[in-house]
């Protein structure tokens, strides 16, 4: 008898154990279309399942880093926040300004969040092979483009300094990736990132024409809920927004009337600017018709997934003083199965 019960508490502890670990699994895939199993102490929840209830977890974005008090007090806020992932929007070392040193200074400020960190590669760290080969190999990198699941949120990184063109490797795997996601009964939100900007209320940098006509497409395909981006340093936020072929400087606005900027099952795709992180501020000299909001300031956007993994719930959080300088939700019927 207890031998017998014995044999029980070994299959009961068994079980347990394998459970375990898969609740701190992310999947991520490789450029080369390999899935890999990655474990992080951060991780606390599962892979989704269409059977499952999904727990609530967060996620920040930033980009536009540099090195100095801002930068700490970017990094201190995302703490506050304790978000399960944080997402890289490019940036991180300026080799021309004083305050960002080398990068060593930038790896010694984010160490809090450093294992949560999934970047997408700026035009500085494209600045030269040695610093490029630096933030790959730091990262565990060997694409500048990638995916990755987190419960029922899908991502997609992109260089927006690799070739971008129709056929080129990185569209060919941003393609397939993204139609493989969308097919996906376990995937209820797809989120895309990368660090040059897409569209822009007038500021310093022009938007990225050439990538905005051959990649909103492919979004509007396969229903991309967000886009961040970065490379302006200020905050930008735009209504849910469709390709306009005939005039692609000029989106066409699928979603303007939601009062408090509450979104069910939005026809268009939301893209963010967040290129906040520390960097010296760009100046906003206009509003674009497409954008429903804009800040100048240091902070983050914090993002949730709550409700049953049914709703998106985001907050811009300011540095100086911690207020929500922005917040949006997007709700969508999701039938989850018991």
């Amino acid at each position: 008898m207890r031998k017998s019960s014995s044999k029980a508490a070994f299959v009961h502890l068994l079980i347990v154990m394998m459970l375990v670990s898969l609740l701190c699994g992310i999947v991520v895939v490789t450029a080369e279309g390999e899935e890999r199993e990655k474990h992080y102490a951060y991780a606390a929840t599962a892979k989704t399942t269409a059977a499952s209830s999904l727990a609530n977890f967060n996620f920040a974005a930033s980009g536009d880093w540099a090195c100095n008090s801002n930068t700490t007090n970017t990094v201190s806020s995302i703490v506050g926040k304790n978000p399960n992932l944080v997402l890289g929007l490019g940036d991180y070392y300026y080799s021309h300004y004083n305050e960002s040193r080398n990068p060593d200074c930038w790896f010694k400020i984010i160490k809090p969040i450093e294992q949560r960190i999934k970047i997408s590669i700026g035009n500085h760290e494209d600045d030269s092979p040695l610093l490029l080969n630096l933030f790959m190999s730091h990262f565990n990198l060997t694409k500048q483009y990638y995916s990755f699941s987190y419960q029922n949120v899908h991502f997609v990184v992109i260089s927006t300094e690799l070739p971008i063109r129709i056929g080129s490797e990185q569209y060919n795997f941003v393609n397939t990736d993204l139609a493989k996601a969308a097919s996906d009964p376990n995937i209820n939100w797809i989120i895309v990132y990368y660090h040059k900007t897409a569209y822009t209320s007038p500021s310093l940098v022009n938007p990225f024409n050439a990538f905005r006509d051959i990649y909103h497409p492919l979004f509007d395909k396969y229903h991309v809920d967000l886009i961040l981006q970065a490379h302006e340093h200020n905050y930008q936020r735009s209504y849910p927004i469709k390709y306009n072929s005939l005039i692609p400087s000029s989106p066409i606005i699928t979603d303007s009337t939601n009062i408090h900027n509450n979104y069910t099952n939005p026809q268009g795709r939301i893209f963010a600017i967040v290129g906040t992180a520390d960097a010296h501020l760009f100046k906003l000299s206009g509003q674009a018709p497409y954008m429903a909001t804009q800040y100048m300031g240091h902070g983050f956007l914090d993002l949730a997934v709550i409700n049953n993994g049914t709703t998106l719930s985001a907050k811009f959080y300011a540095n100086n003083n911690g207020f929500i300088k922005d917040q949006f939700t997007i709700k969508k019927s999701i039938t989850i199965t018991k």
